[in-house]
């Protein structure tokens, strides 16, 4: 399938079940309750498979290494702007930590990202930048849970030993052994099995699934409440981030295409899955489904046509 055709699907896979899940939400009693099933599920389900084949199937060059090592530094010190953002804000601990997490993480993923990096640098941008994205599962599952648990934690006080044994054994870590054991395959030298593993039609239902479960908890009546709170966001994402972006780049050695996809990659706004992992968790779900939505309104209006027409 082209690839401009592709992601027209995936657009059409995102919007429908963003406006079905909005569309049922009256329909049911307690619809965040819904949506945190939903996604467990899908964590259980698709994502492990989806995980297990591309992590076990991946050939990374010591060059391009610092693609990835560049995306790791930008989302960690978003994750740590984002702490010293929300000092001065007054949140509680389970609405900082969803602040916090929506200033890490970034739609770098081919639904935005990806794409951008294809549309202005062609197919070896969108190589590069399916590279980029790698640091990704392992920041997501190995720092970005154990924090959300810990915030969730933070209000419900549980026994020390508890807490910890539940951030390590847990069913919603299931994507992390997935992930430790296809780096085991690999370290072993284990080939990946040569079959047509349906990967893409597997990745369209999880993302279609994330997207109805964001319906199921938006509420375009809460706004208001998040102004300020967009602002700092705004800030973050499409001020500072691009700005260290920049910096870092400056200091690595990397040949220009790969320079262009970090500092494209560094313009992302707020990531689907910091509404996920609010969901999982129990943190402000409607915070950061509107800090979602507003955030990527932001760049498809302003910041996108800067970059297209002048970047």
């Amino acid at each position: 399938m082209p690839i401009s055709y592709r992601f027209i699907l995936f657009q059409t896979l995102i919007i429908g079940p963003f406006m079905m899940g909005m569309f049922l939400k009256p329909c049911f009693k307690s619809p965040n309750q819904i949506a945190r099933r939903i996604v467990l599920l899908n964590l259980c389900m698709f994502d492990p498979v989806i995980i297990l084949w591309t992590v076990w199937g991946l050939e990374i060059s010591v060059a391009l290494l610092y693609l990835p090592f560049a995306g790791l530094w930008i989302v960690t010190f978003g994750f740590a702007v984002g702490y010293l953002f929300s000092i001065p804000l007054g949140l509680s601990p389970k609405s900082r930590a969803t602040f916090v997490i929506s200033a890490s993480l970034s739609n770098h993923g081919f639904t935005l990202g990806g794409f951008v990096c294809y549309l202005l640098l062609g197919e070896e941008g969108l190589a590069l930048a399916y590279i980029f994205l790698t640091y990704f599962v392992f920041y997501l599952f190995m720092f970005i849970f154990p924090y959300a648990r810990w915030a969730q934690a933070s209000e419900t006080p549980i026994p020390k030993y508890q807490l910890i044994l539940d951030t390590v054994i847990n069913v919603r870590n299931i994507p992390l052994y997935t992930t430790l054991i296809a780096l085991t395959l690999q370290i072993w030298g284990i080939p990946r099995v040569a079959i047509d593993m349906p990967v893409d039609r597997m990745l369209l239902i999880s993302i279609s699934i994330y997207y109805f479960s964001l319906g199921l908890t938006y509420s375009i009546n809460q706004q208001p409440n998040y102004k300020h709170i967009h602002g700092y966001q705004v800030l973050i994402k499409f001020g500072i981030m691009p700005l260290f972006a920049f910096l870092l780049t400056y200091f690595l050695p990397l040949d220009p295409l790969m320079v262009s996809v970090i500092q494209i990659q560094s313009f992302m706004p707020v990531a689907i899955l910091s509404v996920v992992v609010s969901i999982l968790f129990e943190l402000d779900t409607p915070m950061a489904a509107s800090l979602f939505v507003w955030n990527t309104i932001v760049f498809l209006v302003f910041v996108f046509p800067f970059m297209y027409f002048w970047g």
